[in-house]
């Protein structure tokens, strides 16, 4: 009866993790389309809108507004839960870090590619840290790959073609595009590295579920990422600014003048509130409940947030800023197609090696 009522709980508090978790999701899909438009505001205010940006211009942009959010958001933090910052250990501190470090080179090369691709086809290529998780598990732990790994990582490859473009669906079959080479761009590499960083930073959290209180460490998380950020925004600040005539003279003023107008401040302290420390928060705290393949079948759903929210939500941050011009995105059939692959790799990769490890819980 009470080894019953003990699972029952179990069951319970691990969907309780599983819909926190999916709201999570739903905020992180929500930052696609916002950092785009970020992205978009710090172009458009430099001049560069109409002209090719520059890979240290590009690091430079995503560093800062990485650092100012992050910042924002240890700020809010260290306000609404000062104890979770007076009292972490030395530990929790230590795991913080590791864990800023891989988001933070995974987030900006996220942010980089976001420049060039939809917000869209961002999410989808971002949810193939589903796919790489049990991968990456199975070579961390000495594990070996199941046929559904193996079955998933090829479905997942057939949806990220279809989406980018590199294969094409029609009546008469599947065909390699005849502009295949210049479909796949470099804000799809980026972005399918930063993937393979999230992946080491999922597996992280995991490991320092069963040790430590993994809450504690979003504290860490924040400064390490806000740290690195600035020190990246300050190596590439002058050096992005070279070809902008107009800014060139007085560089620390320009950022400033950009960073302290009331839409650009108003949409970071939007992003620092919701999709950092309420989202990053809700991951450390719920995702030890789960397995991280499981956690990884979740954040599967953060690509659709994401289609969801480029639907209407880029219209109404042109209300706040019409200079950016930042249409709503469409669905298209390639979205539709390689979208659903993809999360159709994410469940047949993980999704029947979650419940084993369910079972030995």
């Amino acid at each position: 009866m009470l080894s019953a009522l003990t699972e029952r709980k179990t069951v319970s508090i691990q969907w309780g993790a599983v819909l926190a978790l999916v709201g999570v999701n739903a905020l992180w899909g929500l930052s696609f389309p916002i950092m785009k438009s970020l992205n978009m505001q710090m172009e458009q205010f430099f001049g560069l809108e109409n002209h090719a940006v520059s890979n240290s211009q590009s690091a430079a942009f995503s560093s800062g507004m990485i650092g100012l959010r992050f910042l924002v958001s240890l700020a809010i933090l260290s306000i609404v839960c000062p104890n979770l910052v007076r009292r972490a250990s030395a530990a929790e501190w230590r795991a913080g870090i590791l864990v800023g470090l891989l988001f933070y080179v995974g987030l900006v090369l996220q942010v980089i590619g976001l420049a060039t691709i939809p917000a869209s086809r961002s999410g989808f290529l971002t949810s193939l840290t589903a796919v790489f998780t049990p991968i990456f598990s199975s070579i961390v732990f000495r594990k070996p790959i199941t046929v559904n790994v193996i079955l998933g990582v090829a479905i997942a490859l057939l949806g990220v073609s279809i989406l980018t473009g590199l294969i094409v669906l029609n009546t008469s079959g599947i065909h390699i595009a005849p502009d295949a080479v210049s479909k796949w761009t470099f804000g799809d590499t980026l972005t399918t590295l930063g993937a393979v960083l999230f992946t080491g930073q999922l597996l992280l959290v995991d490991y320092y579920g069963a040790r430590i209180n993994t809450t504690a460490i979003t504290p860490g998380m924040f400064l390490t990422v806000s740290i690195a950020a600035g020190l990246t925004f300050a190596l590439l600040h002058s050096v992005a600014l070279q070809a902008v005539p107009l800014h060139r003279e007085a560089p620390w003023s320009s950022w400033a003048m950009l960073y302290f107008s009331p839409n650009f401040i108003g949409i970071i302290l939007f992003l620092a509130i919701f999709c950092s420390v309420v989202a990053f928060v809700g991951m450390n705290k719920y995702q030890p409940h789960i397995t991280a393949v499981q956690a990884s079948v979740v954040y599967s759903t953060e690509p659709v947030f994401a289609s969801l929210w480029a639907l209407f939500l880029p219209s109404l941050l042109g209300i706040l800023d019409a200079k950016i011009g930042y249409p709503n995105e469409s669905i298209s059939m390639p979205l539709i197609l390689g979208g659903a692959f993809v999360l159709l790799a994410n469940v047949v990769a993980l999704w029947p090696r979650a419940r084993v490890d369910q079972s030995k819980k």
